[in-house]
C-alpha cells in the first residue's frame, strides 16, 4: 500500500514510549502519526481519522522542510507552534480557509498528543496564535513594522526580497507578488492605462492596482530589471513550483527573524492606506475598539460629527477591500480592526 493510501494500524500490546516514533509501528513519521490517530479513534476509520491524514502529511512535510528532525520523539512544542503560524499565514493569504487552518492544527494536536501520551506539544489557535476571531475583527496590529521589514529584507534572496516589497507597496497576497510581471504593468502605466493585477488573484479576477507613486514606479523598474536579468516573467525561480518557492521563502524569512509573517506586509499596506486616506489611525493602531468608540475617536480627531466619521470610515474600508481583491467592506475588519 502506497504512502498516500496509508490508513493506519494498531500497535500490538502496550507501547514503549522511549523507542523511535514512540513505538507506533513505523519508522516513517507520517505513518507513525497516522497510527497514533487510528489508536486514538479506537481502531476505527472514522471521519475524524480520515480528515486527520492530510493534516498529518502536511505537518510532517513542514517538519522535514524546516528542520532536520527524523523522529516524532524530537518534535517539540515550538515546531507545532511554527506549523500553526504557517497555517495562519496560509489562511490570511487565502490559500486555505480559516476553518481548514484551525482544523489542521487541531488534528495535529490530537494525533501528536496520542503519540506522546501527553499534551506537552498542544498549541491553541486562538490563545497562542491570535488567529483572527470568528467575529472577523482583528484585535491586534499584526502589520510588519519598518524595522522588521528592513531586517528581513537584508537577509533573503533577491526573489523573496522583491516579493516582500511588492506586498508592502501594493497590498498583494504572497502568490500575487510571486507571479508579478513588472514589464506588463509598466507598459500599462506608460500607456496611461489603469495598471491591472491579473496573475494569481483569487478566483482569477483581475483588479486595479493601488495608485503608482514615483517611489512605487521605481520599485517596478527594479523588479523589471531583475526579471530581465534572470529571463523570467515572475519571481518564482524557473526550476521551482510555487509550493516549493513558498516553503523556501518561509524558511528564509523565519531564519532572518522568527517574528516575520509575509501576510503582515499586506496588513501594513491596509493600515497605512487607511491612515493616508482618512488621516486617523485604524482601530488596531489607535488602540480603540471597532465601531462606535472608533467613530467617536475619528470625530474628535477630525472635528466632525460621529455620523460623518462613520460615513468616511465606511468609504475607506470599502476602497481598501476592493484594492485587496474583495467586495465586502467587512473583510477590511480582519486587517485594520
Amino acid at each position: 500500500m502506497s504512502k498516500n493510501q496509508y490508513i493506519g494500524h494498531l500497535s500490538k500490546g502496550p507501547r514503549n514510549f522511549t523507542k523511535p516514533n514512540f513505538n507506533l509501528g513505523s519508522k516513517d513519521m507520517v505513518k507513525a502519526l497516522i497510527n497514533a490517530s487510528y489508536e486514538e479513534q479506537g481502531g476505527k476509520h472514522s471521519n475524524t481519522h480520515r480528515a486527520r491524514r492530510p493534516a498529518i502529511k502536511q505537518f510532517i512535510a513542514f517538519i522535514k522542510d524546516t528542520t532536520s528532525i527524523k523522529r516524532l520523539n524530537d518534535i517539540e512544542r515550538q515546531h507545532v507552534y511554527r506549523f500553526g503560524e504557517f497555517l495562519k499565514n496560509c489562511a490570511d493569504e487565502e490559500l486555505v480557509s480559516p476553518g481548514t487552518a484551525r482544523d489542521y492544527l487541531s488534528h495535529v494536536n490530537r494525533a501528536l498528543a496520542q503519540a506522546r501520551g501527553d499534551e506537552t506539544c498542544v498549541v491553541n489557535a486562538t490563545k497562542d496564535l491570535d488567529f483572527t476571531p470568528k467575529s472577523g475583527i482583528a484585535m491586534v496590529d499584526k502589520s510588519v513594522s519598518d524595522a522588521l521589514h528592513e531586517r528581513v529584507l537584508a537577509q533573503v534572496s533577491p526573489e523573496v526580497c522583491f516579493v516582500m516589497q511588492l506586498q508592502r507597496a501594493f497590498g498583494l497576497r504572497f502568490r500575487e507578488a510571486s507571479l508579478f510581471d513588472a514589464s506588463r504593468v509598466i507598459k500599462q502605466v506608460n500607456k496611461g492605462l489603469v495598471p491591472m493585477l491579473e496573475l494569481g488573484t483569487k478566483g482569477g479576477q483581475p483588479r486595479a492596482l493601488p495608485e503608482i507613486t514615483n517611489e512605487k514606479y521605481q520599485l517596478l523598474l527594479r523588479v523589471e530589471q531583475f526579471q530581465k536579468l534572470v529571463g523570467h516573467d515572475s519571481l518564482i525561480p524557473p526550476e521551482q513550483s510555487f509550493k516549493v518557492f513558498q516553503s523556501e521563502a518561509w524558511r528564509q524569512t523565519k531564519q532572518a527573524d522568527a517574528n516575520y509573517l509575509s501576510h503582515g506586509e499586506r496588513k501594513y499596506w491596509a493600515c497605512d492606506t487607511y491612515f493616508q486616506e482618512l488621516g486617523v489611525r485604524c482601530p488596531v493602531q489607535a488602540g480603540v475598539a471597532h465601531g462606535k468608540a472608533h467613530y467617536k475617536y475619528i470625530a474628535n480627531a477630525l472635528n466632525i460629527s460621529e455620523a460623518e466619521a462613520k460615513k468616511r470610515d465606511h468609504a475607506v474600508r470599502l476602497m481598501i477591500s476592493k484594492l485587496l481583491g474583495h467586495h465586502r467592506v467587512t473583510i477590511t475588519n480582519a486587517y485594520v480592526g
